[in-house]
């Protein structure tokens, strides 16, 4: 059985919650930092009580990532000998920042935000989770927490650009 049903954890994880005065605890095996968290709460999954793993980032830092990957495929495409980007020059990490200021500039990277829930995992349900927020607090968290388990969470579809060479007015 998936620990993250059995109801003593789930006990557990309330009981730890409830001691830091919020719904939630953080999961201080990851790392988090302004720009993301991961965190244990309890919701429902299937009309059963779980935890939930969780990982909540802004969408500027879904920005970045897709942006630099972009970059590191085009750089992968002009050094078919590069395997992975830890063993690149100095000289092709250069070219790699010349690459996504590229991207960036022809304003190539588009992000929404969404939710992506995982419940094969060995404890509970993770949950993937990207909000367009400045940073991630505390009370940003406990908001997604609420929305979620009371299923008024409500995603904006619509597609952002982090560019500095663009005009969100345009």
């Amino acid at each position: 059985m998936n620990p993250g049903y059995n109801p003593e954890n789930i006990k557990n994880l309330k009981i730890a919650a409830e001691h830091v005065g919020r719904p939630f605890v953080m999961n201080d095996s990851q790392e988090s930092d302004d720009q993301s968290a991961y965190f244990l709460f309890v919701g429902k999954n299937d009309g059963k009580e779980v935890i939930y793993d969780a990982f909540l980032y802004t969408l500027r830092a879904e920005y970045e990532l897709q942006l630099y990957e972009a970059a590191e495929t085009l750089l992968q495409e002009k050094f078919p000998n590069l395997k992975n980007i830890e063993e690149a020059t100095p000289e092709q990490l250069d070219y790699l920042d010349l690459l996504a200021d590229e991207i960036e500039q022809r304003n190539e990277i588009g992000v929404v935000e969404f939710i992506n829930i995982d419940e094969n995992v060995e404890m509970g349900v993770a949950i993937d989770v990207c909000l367009n927020v400045e940073t991630i607090t505390p009370d940003i968290i406990e908001t997604f927490i609420n929305d979620f388990n009371n299923d008024t969470l409500e995603l904006d579809d619509t597609e952002y650009s982090f560019s500095p060479y663009i005009n969100e007015e345009d």
